[in-house]
């Protein structure tokens, strides 16, 4: 029974991935920060942290340029840095 359940809960965490939004943590005019979840595929996050810059930035009338990402491997997150231009 216990296999079974875990079964389950891989499939369960399997299926979550994809699914974690984009978060804005920092934004001064000039640049804004966007943190992902560090345990979704790089692909997924630069598709979901880009465009949310790009929303940003444009509030100010400008466009979101990526700079750079930094890790937290504590909290399994990524910041990714976009300097609006």
């Amino acid at each position: 029974m216990k296999r079974s359940t875990f079964a389950i809960f891989a499939l369960a965490l399997v299926t979550a991935c994809g699914n974690t939004p984009a978060i804005v943590s920092d934004f001064n005019g000039n640049s804004v920060k966007i943190v992902t979840s560090g345990l979704e595929t790089t692909e997924y996050q630069r598709s979901i942290a880009q465009p949310e810059a790009q929303r940003i930035c444009q509030t100010q009338g400008k466009n979101a340029e990526y700079a750079s990402t930094r890790s937290n491997s504590q909290t399994y997150e990524n910041e990714h840095l976009y300097l609006c231009i």
